[in-house]
């Protein structure tokens, strides 16, 4: 009998021993872009317990959602995996990142269903928009989140798990982890795009025991490791009326369709991307007390200091006083974290660490008002971009 990838796990003290170290141990790195795959080289799987799930169902549901976020249905329509997008205002401004899954039940959907999920904090905001749009359209709206739960597994075997890869048996079309008659789930997936390393994301009913081959780690480490991969997620990074979701990196994270027809918040979103333009975007950051003219070689998740999201970062003693800030924090996991940033003070701050110079230094401040230095680069990953 074929091995399940489903049985309970047998490495649980390795799991402890692994968050032990988490949290007790900093992690040091030659140069930041190192940081971004730390932990690539573990099998592990997080339960990600801030993001809920809205299920759209009905003859309608695929129109209906074409012309609600900024990628494109027809990717997904047929069955598969599901993709990451973006819901916009009217404005062309972020409301909220999201992935969109459709719920597999053939090729040929008699009542096409969806599920999308967002963070916790915004569930509510975007099922009030969806019924808010739903006008004559045959769909049915509701929150399903008390019926799934979102994981997201990585690691060098990961990619076994998709039907395409997996040689132990048959994986029906859509599926993504090898079934038995013992085991129906597993089903709703999709590959996690927005950075190398992402792994795999998937949705699972509460009940479901999800590949127990692989360590079970803590959100904590989840969120640090996306972070330093320069990932945002969730109403801390994509903070609503804020951003247009090319400043949030969804261009890059295969997130946004540029040929697709009419959805809400297009025109910004195809303007800016013609133009060819984008002064700022969402990059990762160190923080820190010492030295803020050069990046810190340390990962500390024991680093108490709590930076709130939306926090200012200001250049430290600069004699021009611009009403542009230079950017401001987003969600944060110890002493890492990620930050809306001018891309031109990202630019020079990292030449400054190839040349030694002590000139460009940032700074925003904790919760309890205590000033602290901030340290962005660009990830690895980005394309090739110029500054125009």
């Amino acid at each position: 009998m074929l091995r399940s990838l489903y049985r309970l796990a047998k490495r649980r003290p390795v799991l402890l021993q692994a968050q032990r170290c988490l949290s007790t141990q900093p992690i040091r790195a030659d140069k930041p872009t190192d940081f971004e795959t730390i932990f690539d080289s573990r099998d592990c799987k997080a339960l990600i317990e801030d993001r809920g799930v809205i299920e759209v169902a009905g003859p309608d549901s695929t129109e209906f959602l074409q012309g609600m976020h900024c990628n494109h249905m027809p990717l997904i329509s047929q069955g598969g995996p599901g993709m990451l997008t973006g819901f916009l205002t009217p404005q062309g401004r972020i409301i909220a990142d999201a992935f969109v899954y459709p719920k597999n039940m053939g090729v040929n959907f008699p009542h096409p269903a969806y599920l999308v999920e967002v963070d916790r904090r915004v569930i509510e905001h975007i099922f009030k928009i969806l019924h808010f749009y739903k006008l004559r359209a045959k769909v049915e709206i509701r929150n399903a989140s008390e019926e799934h739960q979102i994981w997201s597994i990585w690691g060098p075997r990961s990619k076994q798990l998709i039907g395409g890869h997996y040689t132990g048996g048959r994986v029906p079309r859509g599926g993504m982890i090898f079934k038995s008659d013992e085991v129906k789930q597993a089903q709703i997936w999709a590959v996690d795009t927005r950075a190398p390393g992402m792994g795999l994301r998937l949705v699972a009913g509460r009940d479901d025991q999800i590949a127990d081959e692989f360590e079970q780690t803590s959100l904590q480490e989840y969120h640090l490791r996306r972070i330093l991969k320069g990932v945002g997620e969730g109403a801390d990074d994509f903070v609503r009326n804020v951003a247009v979701p090319l400043e949030c990196n969804l261009d890059f994270m295969q997130g946004v369709h540029f040929s697709k027809g009419c959805y809400v918040g297009q025109e910004l979103t195809i303007r800016t991307h013609h133009r060819g333009v984008v002064r700022k975007r969402l990059v990762p950051v160190l923080f820190s007390t010492e030295n803020g003219y050069a990046t810190p070689k340390e990962i500390d998740p024991r680093w108490s200091a709590r930076v709130p999201p939306l926090s200012e970062v200001r250049r430290v003693a600069h004699d021009r006083v611009r009403k542009v800030t230079p950017g401001r924090v987003g969600s944060s996991v110890g002493n890492a974290g990620l930050a809306l940033m001018r891309l031109e003070h990202v630019d020079a701050y990292v030449a400054q660490q190839q040349s030694g110079a002590e000139e460009i230094a940032f700074q925003t401040s904790t919760a309890d008002g205590k000033p602290i230095y901030v340290s962005p680069w660009s990830p690895s990953w980005w394309p090739n971009i110029t500054l125009n």
